[in-house]
């Protein structure tokens, strides 16, 4: 009788010893632990987004992108720096911001000259749509970009540009040490080989070749996105969106897809080259002066897309339409 007690406490004793274990170790792969370890492990990723918005609405549809990448977590937006010069360029882009809720993001603007401004069809009209501009009067882009970055840790900005480099070129030749400290990558729009506007419209092209020539850290850049055409399917989003306006105002009335070079830029700035695209590492690039640039690993490199046409379509316009986050 005594031996039995003994045993049966002893199994007790085992069977309880195994079932704690058992419990330790299934609170540590609860799904609420694994989620927080991989909400760690996230970061999004700190953007400033360089626009010529004014002619061309791909701009419009890839700050509308960018936005969306925010609301899914994917992105921090730091900034917003305009490179052409138009009254309502400012207050345009803080009423695209505050339909997304994020009217409190910082603007700056170029403040020099530039031969023969471009014309917006849509930017005077979006500019009265709900904002108020986070400041009067609106800062220059060198300002903002000087301000900006000090406040970031080290490493860990993206710059996307997907118009003209004169701001970049103003703050490179002010500040080069601020952009080897802060700056990861810049993700430059324009094609390849003898690049006809972003890189030389309004007599820029001296100042695209220093930045290109003199950036101190990856330069990337992106070409594709012709043949990609979005924007139709603005029409199923509210009236009340700007973006719906810029693209009904560009096109006379209508809702018609777009060319997304624009779009592309961001995609990769954002989600890097995912299985989107194969980034290309040899061969040269080259302006229409005859400035060649080779690349170079983790230096200067251009994107090919890995995708169709049709696949960048539905990735692109199912963001460009996303409603913003209320």
């Amino acid at each position: 009788m005594q031996y039995s007690i003994f045993f049966y406490f002893q199994r007790n004793l085992t069977v309880a010893y195994f079932a704690t274990i058992l419990t330790l170790f299934t609170m540590t792969m609860t799904p609420s632990n694994l989620q927080a370890q991989d909400t760690e492990e996230t970061h999004p990723k700190k953007v400033i987004f360089e626009t010529d918005m004014s002619t061309d609405v791909d701009d419009v549809g890839a700050l509308a992108t960018l936005h969306a990448l925010a609301d899914s977590g994917e992105a921090e937006i730091l900034a917003i720096s305009f490179n052409e010069v138009h009254p309502s360029a400012a207050d345009a882009i803080c009423a695209i911001n505050t339909w997304y809720n994020r009217g409190d993001i910082p603007i700056g603007i170029y403040k020099g000259d530039l031969a023969d401004p471009d014309e917006s069809s849509y930017l005077d009209t979006i500019a009265k749509f709900p904002h108020n501009l986070p400041t009067v009067p609106t800062p220059s882009s060198l300002e903002l970009y000087l301000q900006v970055l000090r406040e970031q840790p080290d490493n860990s900005v993206t710059i996307i540009s997907v118009g003209f480099l004169n701001n970049l070129y103003d703050l490179l030749k002010t500040d080069p040490d601020i952009i080897s400290q802060k700056v990861t990558e810049l993700v430059v729009m324009a094609l390849l080989i003898d690049d006809p506007y972003n890189t030389v419209r309004h007599d820029l092209i001296d100042k695209s070749e220093y930045v290109i020539h003199n950036w101190p850290t990856s330069l990337v850049i992106s070409h594709y996105g012709e043949s990609v055409h979005t924007g139709a399917r603005l029409a199923e989003t509210p009236a009340e969106n700007p973006v719906r306006e810029a693209y009904y105002r560009r096109f006379n009335g209508q809702y018609k897809g777009r060319s997304s070079w624009d779009q592309l830029a961001v995609l990769y700035g954002v989600r890097g080259l995912s299985n989107y695209f194969t980034e290309i590492t040899d061969g040269k690039g080259r302006l229409s002066n005859g400035y060649e640039w080779e690349m170079q690993p983790g230096f200067r490199s251009y994107l090919d897309p890995k995708l169709s046409d049709s696949e960048f379509v539905h990735i692109v316009e199912d963001l460009m339409i996303k409603p913003p986050q209320r």
